[in-house]
């Protein structure tokens, strides 16, 4: 029975694409559209539920639909599986999918296309239902390509603008470079395995791993530059903070909760292969880190809410991947989990607001908003805490075990632990200046104020309407991811805190995932001592932001702190000029590689080939067309014999050598 549950999960979003697809010509309007969308993922949550319930009671359950192909001793099976791991990812999508939904269907009431939104919303579902239930890397291949081409269509939703479809490009072709290395690194392990189940990876055999060492660190390398580009890390992350072009659901959808973990989710599908190579650990903790830092110090001087939002997505992605590359592989997906909730529910209070706010996306251009959305405001005001850190918050509990985790881990611990302590103060500092500012103080006065016009919105004249909260259909959602953003943490409680029940969700998947090896030990008092320290240092970088934004005269403050940091604020704010840097030193390159193939070779070379050949065809068959029929015979006498010695010279080489 549970078989049959599991095999449906992923169907009711395909039934949900298809319906939509083949409705769009009915124009359907945001109800009728959302509705079937909704109802397909609640559904599927509801199967998702009653199948972890079974998980957790008597363990994985499996199905193999049917086998595809056999390659030597590998089988290619469509074969979906829920374990440990995977249950986790299987709620957070359902879950939190069937929230967005129902929130789109208020923040989409203005749009023509909604049927086609909520047919991608659906295939996008889909793509990563698949992604997370794969048994074996074929399932999840075939996931993890559906979620890069739905993506794309999200994205680049609005393509009729410029910047829209550049970033949906942007985004698919960094997530292809990532691509190359996870078909690679698959390509890998089943050659040294013969095997692509995750159920046999579960338990390898030491010795086969000690004896393919060299090819298993490559292709575990390669895994890795696939989970950069699916989770946005250094050097591929460059996609993500261009793709909140897309409508602002779609950005707590994928960017928050569920497409941009699918590495992570990788990470630790083969964490108890890449556990006994140190460099790759290192690789990834470094990558984690740096990532997160850097993603940090571009978010200080952003302006646009959505941006901010997305930096900080990286950051803490980066967070998640620096967990893994401490071997504390169940810490990073406790991130996940906790992460899920306060980011999607950030993402969508910054829907909230752009809504009020008839599509002004500037947090310099808001303010006061407080009083005009309450429940907006309280409940962006849980998901900042959840972010920051603050204890009794769901983002304190798995953020503080990280960080313990960097520090006791042998060799690189205090740097590792040094940068994500301060990343996390400037992410303390961001997020307040974004609470401040667009809700605690005044907008700024400007006298030509920019207006942002879209497609997307049908009022002519922003401010001839007044600011307002979000419909009921809205502000439900935000209610209900709120409450999970406070209780969420409750699951991974340190042992200090719950001597009986501590760890609860890291110990469960940790019954797949590999578990924490070589770090020191860390006494009760010293992590007491952390928390505390942390928790003061953060509250202290808060402190500073609300001086500076509500304080300070705030219509002065930004040309302030720019004179007085002008290169660093420069650096910051131009986003250390990475875009600039891969246009010059790959793009043009590439662009002056592929014009020199099509002006010189294909014109010259390949075309002149052709060309030549075309013209002693020609002159061949002129020539004998007039010839005498006596010469006629004799040339046809010479093809027949050169032939023969052509043919025999060949079969002599190759059977009697």
């Amino acid at each position: 029975m549970y078989e049959n549950y599991l095999a449906l999960i992923p169907l009711f979003p395909l039934f949900a694409f298809l319906l939509n697809s083949i409705l769009i010509k009915n124009k359907l309007n945001n109800v009728q559209a959302g509705a079937i969308t909704f109802v397909s993922l609640f559904i599927s949550f509801i199967l998702a539920i009653i199948t972890s319930i079974h998980v957790f009671e008597n363990g994985p359950v499996s199905v193999k639909l049917w086998e595809w192909m056999t390659y030597g001793n590998i089988k290619f099976n469509i074969h979906f599986i829920m374990d440990e791991l995977s249950v986790i990812l299987s709620l957070m999508v359902t879950g939190i999918g069937s929230a967005i939904a129902f929130f789109s269907i208020g923040y989409m009431d203005h749009e023509e296309k909604v049927g086609k939104f909520f047919a991608f919303f659906a295939l996008f579902a889909f793509s990563m239902l698949l992604l997370v239930h794969g048994e074996n890397f074929l399932v999840l291949f075939m996931g993890w390509e559906g979620v890069g081409l739905s993506s794309y269509l999200l994205i680049g939703f609005w393509y009729e603008h410029t910047k829209n479809g550049n970033a949906a490009k942007k985004a698919f072709i960094a997530n292809r470079v990532g691509d190359f290395g996870l078909v690679l690194g698959m390509i890998g392990f089943a050659l040294v395995f013969n095997t692509i189940s995750f159920t046999d990876l579960k338990n390898p055999d030491l010795a086969i791993i000690l004896a393919n060492k060299e090819l298993l660190i490559a292709s575990s390398l390669l895994l890795v530059l696939g989970a950069a580009g699916k989770s946005a890390q250094i050097p591929l992350f460059v996609w993500l903070p261009d793709a909140m072009m897309g409508p602002t659901p779609v950005s707590a959808l994928m960017h928050a909760a569920t497409m941009v973990t699918a590495g992570i989710f990788l990470l630790c599908r083969v964490s108890n292969v890449i556990v006994h190579f140190p460099v790759v650990l290192d690789v990834i903790a470094w990558m984690g880190a740096l990532t997160a830092l850097l993603a940090s110090l571009i978010a200080i001087t952003q302006t646009d809410i959505k941006k901010i939002l997305a930096y900080s997505t990286v950051s803490q992605l980066g967070y998640m991947v620096l967990a893994c590359g401490v071997g504390a592989f169940s810490t990073g997906m406790f991130h996940v989990f906790t992460h899920a909730f306060f980011k999607a529910l950030l993402f969508l209070c910054a829907a909230s607001v752009i809504y009020g706010c008839h599509h002004e996306q500037d947090i310099f251009k808001m303010g006061g908003l407080k009083k005009k959305m309450p429940i907006t405001f309280w409940t962006f005001t849980i998901g900042f805490l959840a972010i920051a850190g603050i204890p009794g918050f769901s983002g304190f509990f798995s953020k503080d075990e990280i960080l313990v985790m960097a520090l006791t881990n042998p060799g690189n611990g205090v740097w590792l632990y040094s940068i994500a302590l301060l990343t996390a103060l400037l992410t303390a500092f961001y997020m307040m200046r974004m609470l401040v500012l667009v809700f605690i103080v005044e907008p700024v006065k400007e006298e030509k104020a920019h207006k942002k016009h879209s497609k997307h919105d049908k009022h002519d004249d922003h401010g001839s309407h007044d600011i307002h909260e979000s419909p009921g259909v809205m502000t439900v959602p935000l209610m209900i991811l709120a409450f999970c953003s406070l209780t969420a943490g409750y699951l991974g409680l340190p042992h200090l805190l719950s001597h009986d029940n501590s760890r609860v969700f890291q110990n469960f998947v940790e019954k797949f995932v590999a578990k924490v090896q070589g770090h020191s030990h860390i006494s009760a008092q010293n992590e007491v001592v952390m928390m505390v320290v942390t928790t003061l240092l953060i509250l202290s970088s808060m402190g500073l932001a609300y001086y500076i934004y509500v304080v300070n005269d705030p219509s002065k403050m930004r040309d302030n702190l720019k004179n007085k940091f002008q290169l660093l604020w420069s650096i910051s704010s131009n986003r250390f000029k990475v875009d600039e840097f891969y246009l010059l030193a790959i793009i043009k390159p590439l662009y002056k590689i592929g014009s020199f193939l099509v002006e010189i070779v294909e014109t010259h070379i390949v075309n002149g080939v052709v060309k030549l050949v075309t013209k002693l065809t020609t002159s061949s068959g002129n020539f004998l067309d007039d010839s005498k029929p006596e010469r006629l015979e004799m040339g046809i006498l010479y093809i027949v014999i050169g032939l023969t010695i052509i043919i025999t010279a060949v079969f002599n080489a190759f059977i009697f050598r």
